[in-house]
């Protein structure tokens, strides 16, 4: 690079107004695109292309062929996300992303539908109330450079869009384990009226003994466009009826009877059931300025019974009651082609109630409300076109109050939130076009880590907790290749004063660090094969103990796979046949801090679908676990770090579905 287009650089970036920029600002056209997005996929999504790192996106042509109970399983192709399935009825499964543990522990992403957020107050994600047929595309963004979000965000976020297209769709799936499926899809524009209405239905007994599930899902959406904005009104019911759970196991048992339900397990099971409304507005006001606003109204209630052991001497009930309400809003300017500005706040409100209770116990009665607000400033500008940058800073403040007593093992307390001031967070992303197929990315940011529920109150003095500040980078390279498109990156994520939660017990760790590599890749090799892979490598480590009694410095970070590892192969035969294979892998992880107890939940999964178009329609036919290898969730629940009680879940065997799907 000239030292005079360096001086150029420098001086448009800090200088836009300067006589320079007047005349550079004509040349600025992208020769090539500048992201750094891999999809997976052919259709056609919506992607924020302002966020330089590891965007993954996942169309609706290779979602709407899976058949899952748990939705959050349509993740399984996204690098870098592991699954954690917990096979317990209601509390089914999660996800996790950037070496967090995906079992509740360490709430670290948000989850948002239609730009809604769909996190429980403790940040569980919940997307049980959509089917396949109804999703558009799933995108994943892993890292701390995204201004958009705050509350969860800690290292990174999930974002779902549904259908809103024109289209009459019906699919009917029977299965092993007595599944049955019916999803349903409608969409219609007429003059300036958009109506989409979508219905799942599934219900089965399940790989394991002493399992009986039934889920519902409901939704519809009324758009109306005017000559310069539209306003839309969007509706969502789901409803999971677990009426047996098949609980969790011990080692031996698990790998000799992996079918089996403990006698002690013959109660578990449970319900929950979501409620959500929601009104969107988008003003255009000219060309390059619109305005978006979103307010919500929803419900998550979860109600079930457990016994996670034999030493457990008595079934808990466990219930919570959810209530959250919001508003989003968002401006942006295209100041012109070099400079775009872009705002947003946003604010919600939740009201929640969380019990459990062991026979005459009470365990946990906790009734507050909690109360986030945040706002964020973005800057973007592409002086040259084989450059581009934008920086933001987000700034995030929680509030709350109790609505009674916390009772805790059937001891009442007043408490008060704790004063956590306002979370400052610096944003950076970084675009640089090495060659016309070649992009170098870059990224900053912090984010922050909360404690949430009984811990973010306390009987004492409200300056003496803060929450766990996290500062990651990340540094990489997308490249093109004619019909092989790559990526490959280099990250890294610090915590201070990082907590983990152990059925519900807080607990400080201390200092913490996570690094690791993400490579992808997809390629055409003919008119009828394609292939896609993707690996991500996982290094945790505890810095610096939160106590001098706890020798875990240097110890790896619980429940974190050390790699991940996804690959499909697509074969299409005219438009008759298309045939796919995919191979999902994640190695094992440790229980618990100490690092004792060994290694669990390595598994290799070998999947397989295949398409038939007819004259009337499709048939579809699905192989899972076609090995019919043994995997398994581990947890170990003992608050002492010198003991080890783990409980395991195995994961289901072979299984088949089939289907046929009728487009209208």
């Amino acid at each position: 690079m000239q030292p005079s287009t360096i001086t150029k650089l420098i001086t448009l970036m800090f200088l836009p107004t300067c006589n320079a920029y007047a005349e550079d600002i004509k040349s600025v056209q992208l020769a090539v695109q500048l992201d750094s997005v891999m999809v997976i996929g052919e259709n056609e999504v919506n992607i924020d292309e302002t966020l330089a790192g590891s965007l993954d996106v996942i169309t609706r042509d290779e979602l709407e062929y899976e058949h899952v109970t748990d939705t959050l399983e349509l993740y399984t192709k996204t690098p870098g996300v592991v699954l954690s399935r917990f096979n317990q009825g209601i509390i089914n499964t999660d996800i996790s992303i950037r070496g967090f543990a995906g079992d509740g522990s360490t709430p670290h992403a948000k989850l948002l539908v239609d730009g809604i957020p769909s996190n429980l107050h403790n940040g569980y994600n919940e997307m049980d109330y959509l089917f396949p047929t109804n999703i558009q595309s799933i995108q994943v963004f892993k890292g701390t450079s995204d201004p958009s979000t705050g509350l969860f965000a800690t290292a990174g976020n999930y974002k779902v869009e549904t259908r809103k297209d024109q289209g009459k769709q019906l699919q009917a799936t029977i299965g092993s384990f007595n599944t049955r499926e019916l999803q349903a899809y409608f969409g219609d524009k007429t003059d300036g009226l958009t109506q989409n209405y979508a219905m799942g239905y599934r219900a089965g007994n399940g790989y394991r003994d002493n399992t009986d599930i039934e889920k519902i899902a409901l939704s519809g959406r009324w758009q109306y466009d005017f000559e310069k904005s539209s306003l839309a009104l969007s509706t969502k019911y789901g409803k999971y009826n677990a009426f047996a759970a098949p609980g969790f196991l011990s080692k031996e048992e698990a790998r000799r009877h992996p079918t089996s339900s403990a006698d002690y397990a013959r109660q578990d099971g449970g319900s929950k059931e979501f409620k959500h409304v929601s009104l969107h507005y988008d003003y255009f006001i000219n060309d390059d300025m619109d305005f978006s606003l979103k307010a919500y109204s929803q419900g998550f209630e979860r109600e079930r019974n457990v016994r996670f052991s034999a030493s457990q001497a008595l079934v808990e009930n466990r219930f919570d009651d959810q209530n959250m309400h919001g508003v989003i809003a968002k401006f942006d300017w295209r100041i012109n082609p070099n400079w775009a500005i872009e705002t947003g706040y946003d604010v919600e409100k939740q009201k929640v109630v969380e019990q459990r209770y062991r026979g005459t116990q009470t365990r946990r009665d906790f009734d507050f409300d909690f109360d986030t607000q945040g706002a964020f400033v973005q800057v973007e500008n592409t002086p040259f076109s084989w450059f581009r940058w934008n920086a933001a800073l987000r700034a995030d403040r929680l509030d709350g109050d109790a609505n009674r007593s916390f009772v805790v093992n059937d001891v009442a307390t007043n408490r008060r939130i704790f004063d956590f001031g306002t979370m400052m967070q610096p944003k950076l992303n970084v675009f640089a076009n090495v060659t016309d197929t070649q992009t170098i990315f870059a990224n900053y940011g912090r984010s922050f880590q909360h404690p949430f529920g009984g811990d973010a109150f306390t009987t004492g003095s409200t300056n003496t907790r803060d929450v766990a500040i996290n500062d990651g980078w990340e540094l990489g390279l997308k490249s093109n290749w004619g019909k092989l498109n790559t990526r490959v990156s280099y990250w890294q994520q610090k915590a201070q004063d990082e907590f983990v939660l152990i059925d519900g017990t807080g607990q400080n760790v201390g200092e913490t660090e996570r690094k690791g590599v993400d490579a992808s890749f997809d390629v055409v090799l003919s008119d009828q094969w394609t292939l896609w892979a993707n690996v991500s490598k996982v290094y945790s480590e505890i810095i610096k103990s939160s106590s001098t009694s706890q020798a875990f410095s240097g110890n790896a970070l619980r429940g974190i796979p050390d790699h991940t590892a996804s690959l499909g192969l697509q074969y299409t035969h005219s438009d008759k046949l298309v045939a796919r294979v995919h191979i999902d892998r994640q190695g094992a992880y440790y229980l618990n801090e100490a690092n004792i107890g060994g290694k669990y939940g390595a598994y290799t999964l070998v999947n397989a679908n295949m398409d038939y178009n007819t004259n009337w329609g499709k048939v579809s036919m699905q192989a899972n676990n076609i090995f019919d290898k043994f995997y398994e969730y581990v947890f170990d629940q003992s608050v002492n770090s010198a003991v080890v009680d783990s409980i395991h879940s195995p994961g289901a065997g072979r299984n088949f579905t089939l289907s046929t799907t009728v487009d209208f």
